[in-house]
């Protein structure tokens, strides 16, 4: 199928306004979130709650005290099947409890003692002052407290569980939680939590910390594959392979180049090339005239006028060559610049084009970001007052604002998609324009929609009759652009394989071989 059959269905599949507006109502009011059905956002204490009902479940199992299954519980999240876990175990629990610090000692033999030698403080403290794990070393109350609070107030979270041992010299035996608890500070006490919490995420397979910053949400994605973007209660939707902002359906690795390619000091490299040409006479780089006139003069004390286009002298660019300062006929010539330096230059002109477009569909989407915030926190509340609806029957208007946000999300990476498409991909390059250019038409109807007519019932002073009219066609839009977006996204992720050069959809046929055959072996 060439590109001009596939631009004519694809512009089959948008179908006319009225069909926008008058389609049949279908229930699609829970589409929304029946896509990421398998995402639960966890708050910290959902997060806490789940910690500790895995605590007391491994306590339960294997008959250990809750100290020692806060100690094993990050191995046992670490290993792929529960069941290896069980299996590890009952071959040879010495061996895992070793593994994180835990120690069989003797019991301890009945003695007349009352004092013990600290080998830490190297005093002598009454026996009840004193504690120890499962190494045995006798410690003194107040080096404990020492200890754990200097550890854990002084560590990195991520290095807290390395340090927090015995403190008796190059002893392995860990510290638990129940330690921490005697002994420790409210405020480390505090620190130590959070960094329970922190590794329990971090160990999970399935979980992540929202990457947003100032958000203390995780994302638990379940063993779901396949689509890699997900989304926080905070609006950020992010990719759950490298937790950079969603960027299908460019590919992480070329979304971290694209990404690194924005950054300020790029940025003046490309600007140069793109909007700067070398004089012909002195080769120094002259910057693009704001008034895109063709003529160029080089800064003193060269002087040298030449055109833009061709590089040429500017005597050259008479009437009778038919060229103006707009417009030169005339074939461009090399200044001394190397290929490197001309691919450099083409590449740096395609990037100022799409990195335009990317600001804008950025800059678009922060604003429906900042009213998808306004609606949660004002206006739906303010809405439900007027229509004498529930807060959660008016949450179709906030799904509706929350697509045209990933819209512009999408809208936005196809612009780094473009610039990652070979010089030679004429084609897809033509495709894709196409397909931009479509997709913003669901869109503007949906946004149009969603703003004006919400407009309308945010500024009556009385429910309204056409406000159940309104609360039918707003989802069906929504749903409309949602399944036109996810065909894009689809479309460019499968590398718009649908998309046949010009060259090989004409190509003639070919003879036959020697053996007979008259098949072409690329069909």
């Amino acid at each position: 199928m060439d590109i001009s059959e596939i631009i004519r269905m694809d512009k089959l599949d948008i179908g006319s306004e009225e069909e926008w507006y008058d389609a049949p109502e279908e229930d699609d009011q829970t589409e929304t979130f029946v896509e990421q059905s398998y995402i639960t956002v966890l708050a910290e204490e959902d997060i806490r709650r789940r910690m500790e009902n895995d605590i007391k479940s491994l306590s339960d199992i294997f008959s250990i005290t809750e100290a020692e299954a806060t100690l094993l519980l990050p191995l046992f999240r670490r290993l792929s099947r529960v069941s290896e876990f069980h299996e590890e175990w009952f071959d040879n629990a010495k061996r895992v409890r070793e593994r994180v610090g835990l120690f069989y000692r003797p019991p301890d033999q009945p003695s007349d003692d009352k004092e013990f030698f600290c080998g830490v403080c190297l005093e002598s403290h009454l026996l009840e002052r004193s504690a120890s794990v499962s190494c045995g070393h006798r410690v003194c109350t107040c080096c404990w407290t020492r200890h754990i609070n200097k550890i854990i107030g002084e560590s990195p979270p991520a290095e807290i569980n390395v340090w927090l041992v015995c403190p008796y010299k190059d002893c392995p035996a860990s510290v638990g939680r129940d330690m921490i608890e005697r002994f420790a500070s409210e405020e480390v006490k505090s620190k130590y939590g959070r960094y329970l919490l922190r590794s329990y995420v971090e160990e999970s397979k399935t979980m992540k910390w929202c990457p947003a910053s100032g958000c203390s949400f995780a994302i638990d994605r379940g063993s779901r594959s396949g689509n890699s973007d997900v989304s926080c209660l905070c609006l950020l939707r992010f990719c759950w392979n490298c937790s950079e902002e969603a960027h299908s359906p460019v590919d992480c690795r070329s979304a971290a180049k694209w990404l690194a390619m924005n950054t300020f000091h790029n940025q003046i490299s490309i600007w140069v090339l793109a909007n700067t040409v070398p004089c012909p006479n002195c080769k120094r780089r002259i910057e693009e005239n704001q008034d895109c006139s063709l003529k160029m003069t080089c800064l003193p004390p060269c002087n040298h006028d030449f055109c833009w286009h061709c590089r040429k002298d500017w005597t050259e660019h008479g009437e009778e060559t038919g060229c103006s300062l707009y417009m030169c006929n005339l074939v461009p010539v090399s200044c001394g610049e190397t290929d490197f330096q001309k691919m450099a230059e083409s590449a740096a002109y395609r990037y100022r084009d799409c990195y335009k477009y990317w600001t804008s569909n950025e800059s678009l989407m922060q604003q429906a970001k900042a009213y998808l915030k306004r609606l949660h926190t004002d206006l739906i509340p303010h809405l439900s007052n007027i229509q004498l609806a529930t807060v959660p029957q008016l949450q179709f208007i906030a799904e509706a604002w929350s697509q045209i946000m990933e819209c512009r999300r999408v809208l936005k990476w196809t612009n780094a998609y473009e610039y990652y498409l070979r010089d030679d991909e004429v084609e897809k390059q033509a495709f894709l324009k196409h397909k931009q250019v479509n997709a913003e038409i669901p869109l503007k109807k949906l946004c149009h929609y969603a703003e004006n007519k919400l407009q309308t019932f945010l500024d009556a002073e009385e429910p309204s009759e056409d406000f159940t009219k309104f609360s039918i066609k707003l989802p069906r839009l929504t749903s409309i652009t949602r399944n036109h977006y996810e065909s894009l996204v689809t479309d460019l992720e499968d590398g718009l394989t649908n998309v046949v050069p010009a060259s090989s959809s004409q190509r003639p046929p070919q003879s036959e071989d020697a053996s007979g055959s008259g098949l072409d072996h690329d069909d």
